[in-house]
């Protein structure tokens, strides 16, 4: 007998009383926006209405003589305060490229919503209306919006990188080597798909928030935000801003919805930490939902091609992945392995031989980053195995639900040889 069927007291099957509602349904629930912070900072960004230009000049001089301004910033002002870039956490090949960038864009931007200079006032009125009086000078560059036209390099969007494609990562599980190949030739029945799976914003019901407070002595720091990940923006806060980790402290109150895209290191976290050292005065940003809209990280974005091969029962007998994956402008903290992460789902739940062939080409285009949302990069590949298992079922003539009920794993395929619960298909 299992541990688990050991146990009397388990919350399977039980009526549960769920704790955090109380707060939240009386209104009593803390958002960072409700955070009473006396003296607080206002920060406003200016963000780039071009996909791709070059900053020829920012003229501030207007925008600090605006009422209740109290510093304006452009990326290279503050260039130097930062200890490393922008932080992406997963490395997923070796030769991977990942363009540095910074909280505010220095010579170029590449989305539309790049972060291009910074306003500091004393309330979010008088920060918002001193942003339409700075004056940037650009020249216009040809937008990559198209996935395929990135995998081109016909238009350089990071020319220190030289490409647009950011790395090529590779899983093939064989038998024995070629047997996808020989899969496919010996195949009574394939089938070769396109599907494009759109970008989508996460759209929290509770924009982001930030609100950075300095200690008066020592250089500690409290950083309230709308995060997912109150750890690991603790110590990416501290490798960007370059301060020690223990003088760092985030809390995360109520958050409002985050999807995914409140699980990364935003521009906008770290400039109101440095700007609240900078100026010894707490600082606070709130977005806008035309700010959320831009400079929040999208989801997915991806090109599928699916190929799937069966013998004239309508088995699989073989199953060949191409992805071109969409990383935005920027790498974010999880950008590179969120396409990835669907490579183990391609299968879905179909008992498929060790002939299993999946390949991801990710490109940078002059659009808003993606990450993580809603199953990352999992719900693609399920949607892709099951319209190609349609397709596949219209080829051979045979019922959609009967393909699937020939392909299913069985029963006992879902234990190892020890008799533990895997979960996992046969390749």
């Amino acid at each position: 007998m299992s541990i688990t069927q050991e146990r009397t007291n388990s919350v399977i099957g039980q009526r549960l009383l769920r704790r955090e509602d109380p707060a939240l349904l009386t209104g009593e629930a803390k958002y960072t926006n409700d955070l009473a912070i006396p003296g607080a900072l206002h920060l406003a960004v200016l963000r780039s209405p071009y996909a791709h230009a070059r900053i020829k000049s920012i003229d501030v001089a207007d925008a600090k003589e605006m009422p209740g301004v109290v510093a304006v910033y452009t990326g290279k002002d503050l260039h130097s305060t930062w200890a490393a870039p922008m932080p992406c956490a997963w490395p997923v090949t070796p030769d991977m490229k990942n363009p540095a960038h910074y909280p505010l864009a220095l010579d170029k931007v590449c989305y539309v919503g790049d972060g291009v200079a910074a306003v500091l006032a004393t309330s979010d009125a008088a920060a918002r209306d001193a942003l339409d009086a700075i004056d940037v000078a650009y020249e216009p560059l040809k937008a990559v919006t198209d996935l395929e036209e990135a995998l081109t390099d016909k238009t350089i969007i990071h020319e220190a990188i030289g490409t647009n494609k950011s790395y090529t990562w590779n899983l093939k599980v064989e038998s024995a080597e070629g047997a996808v190949d020989q899969a496919f030739k010996n195949a009574a029945y394939t089938v070769k798909e396109r599907y494009v799976q759109q970008r989508l914003l996460p759209m929290a019901m509770e924009p982001r928030a930030v609100a950075a407070v300095p200690q008066p002595f020592g250089g500690d720091i409290t950083l309230y935000s709308a995060t997912q990940v109150p750890h690991i923006l603790k110590v990416m806060t501290a490798i960007t801003a370059g301060i020690p980790e223990h003088q760092v402290r985030v809390v995360a109150p109520a958050v409002g919805g985050g999807f995914g895209s409140k699980l990364n290191v935003y521009a906008e976290e770290l400039l109101c930490v440095a700007l609240s050292r900078k100026h010894g005065a707490p600082v606070r940003w709130v977005e806008e939902r035309t700010e959320n809209a831009q400079a929040t990280i999208h989801g997915r974005g991806q090109i599928q091609h699916v190929e799937l091969a069966a013998d004239k029962n309508g088995k699989l007998t073989a199953v060949r992945i191409r992805l071109i994956g969409d990383m935005g402008a920027y790498l974010q903290l999880v950008t590179p392995g969120v396409p990835l992460l669907g490579a183990f789902l391609y299968a879905g739940v179909y008992d498929l031989p060790q002939a299993y062939d999946f390949s991801c080409t990710s490109v940078f285009t002059t659009m808003t980053p993606t990450d993580a949302y809603r199953g990352a990069g999992r719900p693609e590949a399920t949607y892709a195995i099951e319209v190609a298992m349609d397709a596949l079922a219209r080829k051979i003539g045979v019922d959609p639900y009967e393909l699937r009920k020939r392909n299913y794993i069985k029963k006992e395929q879902y234990f190892d040889d020890k008799g533990n619960q895997t979960g996992y298909t046969a390749f």
